[in-house]
């Protein structure tokens, strides 16, 4: 048997999936506060009435978008890559500051994430990434990996400062029925964080294209998705932004769990407060190569509306389930 249920990963000025009316019967739990910028970042978790996870994400203040450090890191994920006994900043570091955040205690067991890192590039990403990303912007990362696995990942002369052995199993093909074709390895391997699959389609990307505001990558290291990323830039949070945008979805998952199906980036006021959020709309999924449904898994769940339709959906998906428990059988609801 298997039942279908919604899942967000949001963070401030980001949100992934429904109104927070929608979710008004949801329980929420948070993790500890870190301060960026002027402000402050907390991860955050809304629960169904099952304890199962609706939203995992990162919620945070209007000050937070202020105050943030204008050069690029140069005291972390750097390497000496022409072995002269001096870090160049500009060209030997990633640039990045990173945050790392601890899932509230209430996930632990009912999500394949692991643990979530906020990092702001006050200059983007150089090559191989892509030019048009080279402007400040803020990298979400649910990972799927342990985070001590992650810091395994060690730094070197390869790609983005990455050890070479690393940079080869960052480079293990992820079996096709668990990435979506658009997402394609283009180098961008990252010593303690790994490989990043572009979507080749975003839209920034294409000749003439729009200018850079969001964009969503998958993080890969020896054969396996590693990380969930939205990517988006500080102009674009700063305009207060309400959009959702859903998450291209693979054939399958190779291991059970509740996996994002949509990622909104959303403003919110909150009682003369300013909040954001980032999080991403998910569904639960069996492994083994089971065939995936798109009817729920792809819906922007993103007005009461909406939501409530979701709801009516899961109440079907349940008496379905519960008539084929009945009669002895095996079904995948999608």
């Amino acid at each position: 048997m298997h039942r279908t249920r919604t899942l967000w990963i949001g963070a401030a000025t980001f949100a992934f999936g429904a109104t927070g009316a929608a979710l008004a019967d949801s329980g929420t739990v948070h993790g500890e506060a870190q301060k960026l910028g002027n402000g402050l970042a907390q991860i955050y978790a809304e629960l169904d009435a099952e304890g199962a996870p609706r939203v995992i994400g990162v919620s945070f203040d209007r000050a937070m978008l202020e105050g943030l450090p204008e050069m690029p890191n140069t005291y972390s994920r750097c390497f000496d890559k022409n072995a002269n006994g001096r870090i160049d900043g500009r060209h030997e570091c990633n640039g990045d500051y990173e945050l790392a955040f601890a899932l509230p205690p209430e996930l632990a067991g009912v999500t394949p994430f692991a643990w979530v890192s906020v990092n702001w590039n006050p200059m983007g990403h150089t090559p191989p990434a892509p030019p048009v990303w080279a402007v400040p912007h803020l990298d979400f990362h649910f990972y799927l990996m342990a985070r001590e696995a992650v810091r395994q990942i060690r730094p070197g002369p390869c790609a983005e400062l990455i050890d070479c052995d690393d940079f080869l199993r960052a480079q293990v093909p992820v079996p096709a029925q668990y990435v979506h074709a658009d997402h394609i390895d283009v180098g961008a391997a990252v010593n303690a964080m790994g490989n990043h699959l572009i979507d080749s389609k975003t839209p920034e990307l294409a000749p003439g294209g729009p200018p850079f505001t969001h964009t969503f990558i998958f993080g890969a290291y020896d054969g396996q998705i590693t990380f969930y990323e939205p990517m988006i830039t500080l102009a674009w949070l700063e305009s207060r932004p309400d959009a959702c945008v859903p998450i291209k979805q693979p054939q399958a998952f190779a291991t059970p769990g509740h996996y994002p199906t949509t990622y909104c980036i959303r403003h919110l006021a909150d009682e003369g407060c300013t909040r954001s959020r980032s999080r991403i709309s998910c569904t639960e999924r069996r492994s083994s190569g089971a065939a995936l449904g798109s009817t729920t898994c792809r819906a922007a769940v993103s007005s009461i509306v909406r939501a409530a339709r979701l709801q009516a959906q899961d109440r079907l998906a349940k008496d379905r389930a519960r008539r084929d428990a009945k009669a002895g059988e095996r079904t995948t609801i999608p």
